[in-house]
């Protein structure tokens, strides 16, 4: 996945692009403006001109660590690292800027981080496998300090209409969800887990659906005829941040779209399906 990040003062924006490939035919392009001082965040899934623009509250002063490096480079540091130790491994140059290494030792698996010089957020992040092979987890391609233009920090098309009380009426709603015990998987990585869940209904109507582990899928549509339960299906694939074995939960989320296949973000949730998975081979590289 590629993410564009451009922050000024308390505005930041945040394009995520994640092209076709294994579970997923299509293109998922979102785009995420954050307004600290109003504490609202916009969200548009440019990729899916049926989703419509969405505002929520949103009460942090920065954006997740897992989308800003920069801001988050502290936190983002403190997961992967767990309960290991790091170690300092030199200096190094990364897509010009120059960055002090660690060595990162941990239970679960190794891993390698350069930090920039000025400032001490990551600039790379890396997975070491048993077998000594490296896997690039994150890696800043581009940073520049230049004011960027006021044009970035625009709503989203649509979003002033949604702000000012426009509301999106659901051709049915979601009354349930469940989601399908995923369990343990001992195998080569990466692994292609199928999710499998149901989605029920009050009516008919449009559905829109988005399963996640980490974080969420594209989401896809299903179209209920009358009022009752539907099985939907998606594949992930998993890979193990460090070492051979990954644990987590998935789960899924839905809500209705209206007559025109307009629909905001999922608002009703499944149970969470934890997994543990074991790499006989793959993983970690």
């Amino acid at each position: 996945m590629v993410v564009k990040i451009s922050r000024d003062g308390s505005k930041e924006a945040v394009d995520q692009i994640m092209a076709a490939g294994p579970g997923h035919d299509k293109e998922y392009h979102s785009h995420r403006l954050y307004d600290f001082d109003a504490h609202k965040i916009y969200l548009k899934i440019l990729s899916d001109p049926s989703m419509a623009c969405s505002v929520d509250g949103y009460k942090d002063a920065a954006a997740p660590p897992e989308l800003d490096p920069v801001t988050g480079g502290d936190a983002l540091l403190k997961e992967l690292v767990g309960k290991g130790q790091t170690k300092e491994a030199g200096t190094d140059t990364i897509n010009g800027i120059a960055t002090k290494v660690l060595d990162i030792t941990a239970a679960d698996g190794n891993g390698k981080a350069w930090l920039a010089q000025d400032g001490g957020f990551p600039l790379k992040i890396a997975a070491i496998g048993a077998d000594g092979k490296s896997e690039t987890l994150l890696e800043v391609k581009q940073f520049s300090l230049a004011k960027p233009p006021a044009s970035a920090f625009s709503a989203p098309t649509g979003c002033e209409s949604v702000q000012a009380g426009a509301s999106i009426k659901p051709s049915t709603n979601v009354t349930a969800l469940t989601l399908e015990n995923i369990g343990n998987y001992t195998g080569p990585c990466p692994a292609h887990i199928k999710l499998v869940g149901t989605i029920t209904t009050d009516g008919p109507g449009t559905v829109f659906y988005q399963f996640g582990a980490g974080s969420l899928e594209p989401g896809e549509t299903i179209v209920f005829s009358a009022a009752g339960t539907k099985t939907v299906t998606h594949v992930i694939t998993l890979q193990p941040k460090y070492g051979n074995d990954m644990g987590g939960g998935a789960i899924l989320e839905a809500i209705g779209a209206d007559a025109s296949g307009k629909h905001g973000i999922p608002t009703k949730g499944s149970n969470n399906s934890s997994f543990n998975i074991t790499c006989t081979g793959g993983g970690g590289k």
